[in-house]
């Protein structure tokens, strides 16, 4: 099932789209797979891009995160956790609130935390409530315990699809 992805930035201003395949509904999150060469239709800098790197992504539909496995010639290059508003998953739309901090991995820096001075601009311009202010730290402190812990989705439980995809794009 092709999946269409939505993410906002707080008042629901479009943000970006993009398209993915869903190859599995697990315990509260999706899983979903992106093809390499998918188009991001990027509405806050009016632009589309290509995607070069095929990924899988998790969509958390109860907690405040979003997590794209980046896969490029056969290996996982990159881990880009969104910290967001729970995914709502309608038909063949998901959506959720992109709220600006970000957790990345790569092997260069490993775990790090990026964007937080777009928070604080964005909480400023958008009008964050203290409340959702409040929510995207707390989730952004939990989706860094859920690597430290290596609960899911960092359990290894998904390098079985990492390595299919993986393996059809270039390894």
């Amino acid at each position: 099932m092709n999946l269409k992805l939505h993410s906002l930035k707080y008042g629901n201003i479009a943000h970006y789209d993009w398209e993915m395949t869903l190859l599995e509904e697990r315990e509260g999150f999706l899983i979903a797979e992106g093809k390499s060469g998918r188009q991001l239709k990027h509405y806050t800098k009016g632009q589309t891009f290509t995607i070069p790197h095929a990924s899988l992504e998790v969509y958390a539909l109860q907690e405040g995160f979003t997590v794209s496995f980046d896969i490029l010639d056969g290996d996982v290059i990159s881990i880009y956790c969104n910290v967001s508003e729970p995914c709502i998953h309608d038909g063949a739309d998901v959506s959720f609130i992109d709220l600006d901090l970000d957790l990345l991995w790569n092997k260069a820096l490993g775990w790090h935390v990026v964007d937080e001075e777009e928070f604080e601009d964005n909480r400023r311009r958008l009008n964050y409530p203290d409340h959702v202010a409040a929510y995207a730290r707390q989730a952004l402190h939990d989706l860094q315990e859920r690597t430290r812990r290596k609960a899911f989705p960092f359990d290894g439980s998904l390098n079985d699809k990492i390595a299919q995809i993986a393996a059809g794009t270039g390894k």
